[in-house]
């Protein structure tokens, strides 16, 4: 009877810890440590103070390498290295998200219908 209550007791406690590894939040660490390792990589390839493209969410061509000392991205780094990343991933990570269709852009130019 003891060893049921132990087992029970144990049970219990590691319940709460097997919940907070679900396939979302994999899925979301997965994708943060792409986005730091991507522009860790962005980072390497185009030193600071000198002429560099815009971050795309993309490794540089032919690197690699892990880079263990990768700092975290930002909001706008993570946006732009979640439209490259796999759909698959990002949709079990952020399943609010997937199917949203995309914002509309509304036309400035005056080219709308006019009142006749």
């Amino acid at each position: 009877m003891r060893t049921l209550a132990a087992s029970l007791a144990a049970l219990v406690f590691a319940l709460p810890a097997a919940a907070a590894n679900t396939p979302a939040d994999h899925a979301q660490a997965t994708l943060r440590d792409g986005c730091a390792q991507s522009y860790a990589s962005y980072s390497a390839f185009y030193p600071p103070g000198g002429p560099a493209p815009a971050f795309n969410g993309e490794r540089a061509k032919g690197d690699n390498r892990y880079y263990s000392d990768a700092k975290p991205c930002d909001d706008t780094q993570y946006s732009a290295y979640l439209a490259k990343a796999d759909p698959a991933i990002v949709a079990i990570a952020h399943p609010s998200a997937a199917g949203k269709p995309k914002d509309k852009v509304k036309k400035t130019d005056g080219s709308a219908a006019r009142p006749k």
